[in-house]
């Protein structure tokens, strides 16, 4: 029987019960009561708050006293609405899970973890126009002809950072042309189609619980970028609650748990638990390639990127860039045999774990940093392994503490706090690497790869000035490199680069650019609709 809340209010309090006291009768008028409201009356299935509290006394670890004492709150007053609305936002919850991935997350971080960290170096460099490149090319846009790539899209985060409560791929970074994150990416997918001669690859797009329905409602009022809906899939991360240092589960208000996407690495999960790993089976798709909406200048699908990793047959791979300076805000890629098995496992550690001593560490022939494989998440894996991740194997849930918006029972209002006062628990994306028998590091180029949107605009890095300004320059460079002309601002002459805007259905990587266009910038942009007009 389904539960529908309902509109009408509760009737009048009957019965006064103390909490913690054994008054059975009331207690089953409460619940009878909270079945009213509910639309389900008769119905044992219901969220009754009886069954609720005796479930969350039951889990194991630390007692989860803020939610009993909520409970018995609702308890003490009869009132029966709050008591349905907090026991359907309980029973909503995967409590035992929840409490399971928090207990194993707190032993992983204290357990010491064995071995010595090596620097990665990349096992290939993409340099355009050379003859691996262009081999590497050819193979990934094959595949792509074929049907067999997929193309795999992480947009589950808000554009919070950015002044916005809109899926961060709704943002417009301020391109002369307008486009959003998702139009950039939607349309250079559609490229990849028209270069490789077929239909584009399937675009399977994660959104979270918070950003699901607008970024579905996006894509349909933009009718879908050009591309078939049907090939269009969207799927949802999962949720963890937010706990307290030592263990209890957070609620934000009477009706509503503290709960957060339960980070990258929840894809693997997500992809299980949605059906897309099936559908990527009924598909045949042999080969995945996976990236993060918050990079202006991700090349969606990348056939190169995709050809290297396939010939070189890798379960994994990972397009890097070399790290701008020791404590630039970047995981890097680095081995750590693993002392039982022998086997050199592949790990990305983070910028705020690594250790200062080897973040400065210079290689003595380069000058370079040792540790200098930047992860900007950007992914392949063959689909066989994908398959393993999603299915077989556990990853572990890292700790980030966060101030968590949490119920002050006595008051009933939600405290917002200054200081970090909770735990949200994440899985990364990377964890799967020491996994897989074989990865490939890939070495790609910052200016051609990443421009990361993270920060507000005037940030000063990783902003979408700064992201608007590397497409900008580096459509300019397609022009000039292949010997066109693009116009300078009058206003700063040479000591400004020249920059204008190449739409991705003119060129998807700065192929088919004439010797002879001559791009006529105007207030230093232009926006290039294809090579015989600008606007």
């Amino acid at each position: 029987m389904k539960c529908i809340l309902s509109p009408y209010p509760p009737p009048p309090p009957t019965t006064m019960i103390v909490p913690g006291a054994a008054h059975d009768g009331a207690r089953d008028d409460l619940d009878d009561r909270v079945r009213l409201i509910m639309g389900c009356a008769g119905s044992k299935s219901a969220p009754s708050p009886r069954a609720t509290r005796a479930r969350y006394e039951a889990l194991p670890g630390a007692p989860q006293r803020t939610i009993l004492r909520a409970l018995d709150a609702c308890a003490a007053t009869t009132d029966a609405a709050r008591a349905a609305a907090l026991s359907a936002a309980l029973r909503a919850v995967e409590a035992e899970r929840a409490v399971d991935v928090f207990s194993r997350s707190k032993e992983e971080a204290t357990a010491s973890t064995s071995g010595v960290l090596e620097p990665v170096k990349a096992d290939c460099e993409i340099v355009p126009g050379s003859d691996d490149a262009e081999r590497w090319r050819a193979l990934g846009t094959s595949v792509a002809r074929e049907g067999k790539l997929a193309v795999v899209l992480l947009a589950g985060g808000q554009g919070t950072r950015l002044g916005s409560s809109n899926p961060k791929g709704m943002y417009d970074i301020g391109l002369p042309s307008g486009k959003s994150l998702f139009e950039l990416q939607g349309a250079r997918l559609a490229k990849l189609g028209e270069l490789a001669g077929a239909k584009p690859p399937v675009w399977y797009v994660m959104t979270s619980p918070f950003t699901h329905d607008a970024t579905v409602a996006f894509f349909k009022s933009h009718d879908y970028f050009g591309l078939n809906a049907r090939d269009v899939i969207f799927f949802k991360q999962g949720t963890l609650p937010c706990f307290t240092e030592d263990g209890e589960i957070i609620l934000k208000s009477f009706d509503e748990v503290s709960e957060a996407p339960d980070g990258n690495g929840g894809i693997y999960a997500a992809l299980a638990r949605e059906g897309v790993i099936a559908d990527m089976k009924r598909r045949k798709i042999e080969h995945v390639y996976a990236y993060c909406v918050d990079n202006a200048l991700v090349q969606v699908g990348d056939p190169t990127f995709v050809g290297c990793c396939v010939e070189r047959k890798c379960d994994a791979g990972a397009k890097v860039i070399a790290k701008a300076y020791p404590t630039e805000p970047v995981g890097v890629f680095a081995t750590r045999v693993n002392e039982t098995t022998g086997k050199k496992e592949y790990h990305v550690v983070e910028y705020s774990e690594i250790p200062e001593s080897l973040a400065t560490a210079k290689d003595k022939k380069t000058g370079e940093l040792k540790f200098n494989a930047a992860n900007i998440a950007l992914h392949y894996y063959s689909f066989d392994f994908l398959s393993r991740c999603c299915l077989d194997i556990k990853l572990p849930h890292h700790i980030a503490r966060k101030k968590i918006p949490y119920l002050d029972v006595e008051t009933g209002a939600t405290v917002s706090p200054t200081a970090p006062n909770g735990i949200k628990l994440e899985a990364f994306i990377f964890d799967t690497y020491k996994y897989a028998d074989s990865v490939c590091v890939v070495q790609g180029d910052r200016e051609r790869d990443f421009a990361p949107v993270k920060n507000a605009e005037g940030a000063g890095k990783d902003s979408p000035d700064t992201a608007r300004d590397l497409i900008l320059r580096l459509h300019a460079r397609w022009i000039t490199d292949a010997g066109g002309k693009v116009a300078r601002d009058p206003k700063y002459g040479r000591r400004d680069p020249p920059r204008c805007e190449i739409l991705p259905s003119v060129s998807y990587a700065g192929e088919n650019v004439p010797p002879d266009a001559d791009v006529p910038s105007r207030a230093c942009v232009a926006v290039v609709d294809d090579f015989h007009r600008t606007r």
